[in-house]
């Protein structure tokens, strides 16, 4: 069986930034705790004066926090912001990591600076029953080759995506 042929369970968050992707990610991953072992990694911004400055990576087993990005100049980059390639290690061990249902925000630009990312999160689709992606607009199509079904998050829908994941994850 490929990882293309396990796709039960393969759930993707889309949207405009500050709809809430990630919180819906963590408000997921909260409920799932209950019922599954839940890993993975999630992507907080990190702000200074009311300006966000860049992000981190938050492993969900044991919380360690390590800078994703910042602004500056740099390679390799994404818009404003310089990718710390030190987080990779912190994404691929989230992404080795076996759970019942694993979370990845995201999948976008940033991440796939990493080397060997799509290879880590192929393997992680393979070997994880459940999962739970916040997917950057701009790859919505590659994540649908992966076997996502692919939710667009709004303010409006928020509540009625939370509860479509949580059925299609098995949660409710």
């Amino acid at each position: 069986m490929t990882w293309r042929e396990r796709a039960e369970g393969r759930i993707g968050i889309s949207g405009l930034p500050g709809v809430g992707k990630t919180t819906l990610a963590l408000k997921v991953a909260e409920l799932a705790k209950q019922k599954l072992s839940v890993c993975g990694f999630i992507t907080i911004e990190v702000r200074k004066g009311g300006s966000r400055i860049g992000f981190d990576v938050v492993e969900l087993v044991g919380g360690s926090r390590t800078p994703l990005a910042r602004v500056g100049r740099g390679e390799p980059s994404v818009g404003k912001y310089v990718v710390r390639l030190e987080a990779c290690q912190a994404i691929r061990s989230a992404l080795s990591q076996r759970c019942e249902l694993k979370i990845i925000d995201e999948i976008g630009a940033m991440e796939f600076k990493c080397p060997s990312f799509g290879e880590y999160l192929q393997n992680a689709l393979y070997n994880t029953p459940r999962v739970l992606a916040t997917i950057h607009r701009n790859y919505i199509e590659m994540a649908k080759r992966f076997g996502f079904e692919v939710f667009w998050l709004t303010r409006e829908n928020w509540n009625h995506v939370f509860q479509q994941v949580v059925a299609r994850l098995g949660l409710s």
